[in-house]
């Protein structure tokens, strides 16, 4: 998947999690929107996804076919085969355009993203530049608080004047940073206060933040991905809310709420790669904690089921068509075709075997030279080796036979008579070596496919299906039945006109 694929299905999710947490904020356990927020950065970041059966795009692959979208949506996929398919010959004049148009695309994608990057870097840059003037808390109740907690990792409280609210930032060595005019002597609101900061160092919150951060910087033309940030933030601040609740019990609603509501908090900037404990979305905030509730078997149910949906639905792909309904669509649609209509095996005078084949073109292009593949079988289905070259009496025999042929084809047109390669008969041709054992050679059938077809406006369309052609017919013994039905033989030529 390229960038803009990728942008664009994580838009799709992005849009549904709006929709799933509009509905259930306050009725789920919060940490499920978090769970969502980290699929999508997956869906943002790497480049593969999962086919499902379950997916939205596999039910719209099943279901375009009668709709105005998906006419839409074949055009597309036409475009991009044919772009596979349709190669420059070697040493052909190219269009100008193409290439430069690529180009300045990403150029300036490169140029938005390295802006995007250097606005977050700078502006962490500086705050850490700021905290360094923070000076260490030398409180008794602090003291304790650490001394209770003993996590893994080296942590301090520290005092800034250059904050209004307090935050959290580091990863290997977090601090939990306090505005200087901090009430030490309220030990009833600090609990709640470090106990908040102290659930983001828990959870790696800086960590999460920074890969969101990435996702943006990659995908900063994306309106979704940048409402995708701001929605992820305030659910990581929601997340913690709920686990101080049921932490300090349903009793310390009331008090929460009031000391998020004294802090008056004002952030600055996006306050990139650090959590802070702010007024951000005050009144959704006090609202989610006024009705956080106990988790139930129901809700975790539920929970779950949403996720799994979600996930399911939007962030996986379409799964691979079992059946040949989208390449009869796009047939159906764009009705771009070679087609043999026949290959008999006809006779010269004095009863020498010769192939005669018919082609009809309608590409709307001149086709300017052909390479195909011959195959012959006897009259009961067994592949033949022959000596198809009969005018080289020293060429060696063999299964199939590649031709190449240069003659003109205009559009629309059927080339009556596409050759005379003779099928080399050592009991009829006396005259020339006799091939193997010397018995006659009675081809009954020819199978023929196009390999490559070259068109007069320097372009080459190579058939995605020979090798599976080859794989399925070549030396091997097939029915009378399919013999019989092979022509007339069409391939479809997926470009535009």
């Amino acid at each position: 998947m390229n960038i803009l694929e990728m942008s664009l299905s994580g838009a799709v999710f992005i849009i549904a999690i709006l929709m799933v947490r509009a509905v259930f904020l306050n009725r789920l356990p919060k940490k499920t929107f978090l769970i969502l927020w980290e699929i999508v950065l997956l869906r943002l970041l790497l480049p593969f996804t999962v086919p499902s059966v379950f997916s939205v795009y596999t039910f719209i692959n099943h279901t375009a076919s009668t709709s105005f979208m998906d006419r839409t949506r074949t055009d597309s996929i036409v475009s991009a085969i044919a772009q596979e398919h349709l190669v420059p010959m070697p040493g052909a004049e190219q269009p100008p355009a193409s290439s430069p148009s690529v180009s300045v695309w990403f150029v300036l994608w490169c140029a938005g993203m390295i802006l995007c990057a250097s606005f977050f870097v700078m502006t962490y840059l500086r705050c850490r530049i700021e905290f360094q003037t923070a000076l260490p808390v030398h409180n008794a109740y602090a003291a304790h608080w650490l001394q209770e907690r003993a996590p893994k990792r080296k942590l301090s409280v520290r005092q800034s004047d250059k904050i209004s609210t307090p935050l959290t930032y580091g990863v290997l060595h977090p601090v939990i940073l306090m505005p200087k005019n901090t009430d030490w002597e309220n030990t009833n609101a600090l609990q709640y206060i470090l106990s908040h900061e102290y659930v983001h160092i828990e959870r790696f919150d800086t960590i999460t933040k920074l890969v969101a951060i990435g996702a943006l910087c990659i995908h900063w033309f994306n309106p979704f991905v940048w409402a995708m940030y701001i929605f992820f933030n305030r659910d990581l601040e929601l997340s913690c809310d709920e686990r101080i609740v049921r932490q300090f019990g349903e009793n310390s609603k009331s008090t929460y709420s009031r000391i998020l509501i004294r802090m008056e908090a004002k952030r600055s900037g996006l306050a990139p790669l650090i959590s802070n404990f702010s007024r951000n979305a005050s009144e959704e905030r006090i609202t989610a904690i006024m009705t956080t509730r106990k988790t139930t078997p129901v809700m975790a149910a539920a929970s779950c089921l949403i996720v799994f949906v979600t996930a399911g639905l939007f962030a996986t792909s379409a799964i691979a068509s079992t059946d040949h309904s989208a390449a009869d669509t796009t047939a159906a649609i764009n009705p771009i075709s070679i087609t043999h209509e026949s290959a008999d095996i006809l006779y010269y005078d004095d009863g020498c075997p010769y192939v005669h084949d018919i082609l009809t073109n309608n590409t709307g292009k001149t086709i300017t030279e052909t390479q195909y593949c011959m195959l012959a079988y006897d009259k009961n289905g067994l592949p033949l080796k022959l000596c198809w070259n009969f005018l080289d009496s020293s060429a060696p025999s063999s299964f199939e036979n590649i031709v190449q042929s240069s003659e003109n084809i205009l559009p629309n047109q059927t080339e009556q008579y596409r050759g005379g390669w003779s099928l080399y008969d050592g009991e009829k041709m006396a005259d020339f070596p006799k091939v193997g054992d010397g018995r006659a050679n009675q081809a009954a059938y020819i199978l023929i496919c196009l390999k490559q077809v070259s068109f007069d406006d320097d372009t080459v369309w190579e058939n995605p299906d020979y090798e599976a052609w080859v794989q399925t017919y070549a030396r091997k013994e097939t029915r009378i039945e399919e013999l019989h039905d092979y022509y007339p033989h069409t391939y479809q030529i997926l470009f535009q006109n």
